[in-house]
């Protein structure tokens, strides 16, 4: 796998993206340890091999395909076993000042340097991807795609991970009955117990796989059903606001202004199909 352009940063953007690349690598074969501290923000796709990660007083199993990161100012420790084996190592870094944008994206999740990839024909799918705009005699023009692959190359180590796990299917039918039964109160400790969980045990899983608080994924389903039929129906607000669980329409209406920033009404009026 070739990359003969690996510094992107210094190219011009005819189609800026928010999250402009750096640089990105491939490393065949890695046989040293890097310890350091990074002023940029960088994942290390872990294709193949196996090894160990070190962050602030933690280590984590590294066992590809697998993603690590480092982020600006924390000094880590991660590398293959010396002196025998090896592991290949695809890297995307990120100037230290995305770091923001990167965590508004949720492609960064300070509690978990490390995570598995699991669909990983995607990914090298991707890689591939990358390397063939990597060797393209005219980067300046290729450079905007760049920025687009390796956006959604970090994108997918995250998005198959809820789904795939082996030992989420106790969580997994529990979310399928919250989407089920959203407009009633949901018990998630009665329904955790019901799918063989201790409240205890749920509340691990869920912080492990889900990015927010069983509350509010409640409250961003009703939510995104109440957008759903507001677009696609012309039900009242008030029966929409019983269907997706409030019992009040005017507290309907004051959360759904909290959360979408417009009134249900506008909502409609902004959005509803058939009237385009």
């Amino acid at each position: 796998m070739d990359f003969l352009v690996k510094h992107w940063g210094a190219y011009a953007r005819r189609f800026p993206s928010p999250l402009p690349v750096a640089n990105v690598d491939f490393i065949r074969n890695k046989n040293h340890w890097i310890r350091r501290s990074f002023d940029t923000c960088d994942f290390s796709l872990i294709l193949r091999g196996r090894g160990q990660f070190n962050r602030l007083g933690r280590s984590w199993e590294v066992v590809a395909p697998c993603v690590i990161t480092q982020w600006p100012g924390e000094h880590v420790e991660y590398g293959p076993p010396m002196p025998d084996e090896t592991w290949d190592e695809l890297y995307v870094v990120y100037d230290a000042g995305l770091m923001g944008r990167l965590k508004e994206a949720r492609l960064v999740d300070p509690n978990k340097p490390v995570w598995p990839i699991h669909d990983a024909a995607m990914v090298h799918g991707l890689v591939a991807e990358l390397s063939a705009l990597a060797c393209s005699p005219e980067p300046e023009a290729v450079v905007d795609r760049v920025d687009r692959v390796c956006e959604r190359l970090v994108l997918e180590t995250w998005l198959t991970r809820p789904q795939l796990e082996k030992d989420a299917a106790p969580l997994q039918a529990v979310l399928t009955e919250v989407r089920r039964s959203f407009a009633t109160d949901v018990d998630y400790e009665r329904l955790a117990q019901r799918h063989g969980m201790s409240a205890s045990t749920f509340r691990r899983r869920w912080a492990e796989v889900m990015s927010v608080p069983p509350a509010r994924y409640l409250q961003e389903l009703r939510m995104r059903e109440a957008c759903r039929m507001l677009v696609e129906t012309n039900r009242a607000i008030h029966e929409i606001a019983g269907a997706v669980g409030f019992a009040d329409e005017l507290y309907f209406s004051r959360r759904f202004r909290q959360e979408l920033r417009m009134a249900p009404r506008d909502y409609r009026k902004a959005y509803q199909i058939g009237r385009r």
